[in-house]
């Protein structure tokens, strides 16, 4: 008599418990991959901080100098250089993408999350601040 009860009481929790797991899981796994994916932004915005101080480092270099500069950041892929002028005390402007890609092992395993953003940065020659602009990127 007693194992009718166990299985009156065992069977519905245990399939309580396998409804549970298979609503939770996916949920689970889709606030992990959000989380990933807000590193994975935060890190894009750091990178482009990091390309504009080394920018701002250089003020009165050229346009190949401040195009190797941003190239030197790990990420940073520069798309357009252009001065407004050849007098002294041209600015600059530089147009560029930084790609970020983040890896992160989880219970479900290996989780990817890519980031892209592009920037412009006009780049005075005197020691001036420079704002960062975020802009579309081009396809």
């Amino acid at each position: 008599m007693w194992p009718r009860r166990v299985l009156t009481v065992a069977a519905p929790a245990i399939v309580l418990a396998v409804a549970g797991a298979a609503a939770g899981l996916p949920l689970l796994r889709d606030r992990s991959q959000q989380r990933l994916e807000r590193r994975a932004e935060r890190e894009v915005t750091a990178t482009a901080q990091l390309a504009r101080a080394r920018l701002l480092a250089e003020p009165a270099a050229g346009e190949s100098t401040l195009r190797r500069a941003a190239d030197a950041v790990d990420g940073v892929e520069v798309l357009t250089v252009r001065s407004d002028g050849r007098r002294v005390g041209a600015t600059v402007r530089l147009v560029f993408r930084v790609r970020v890609a983040k890896t992160a092992a989880s219970v479900f395993g290996w989780q990817r999350a890519d980031s892209a953003a592009c920037f412009a940065l006009a780049v005075p020659s005197d020691a001036g601040p420079a704002a960062l602009e975020r802009l579309p990127c081009p396809h």
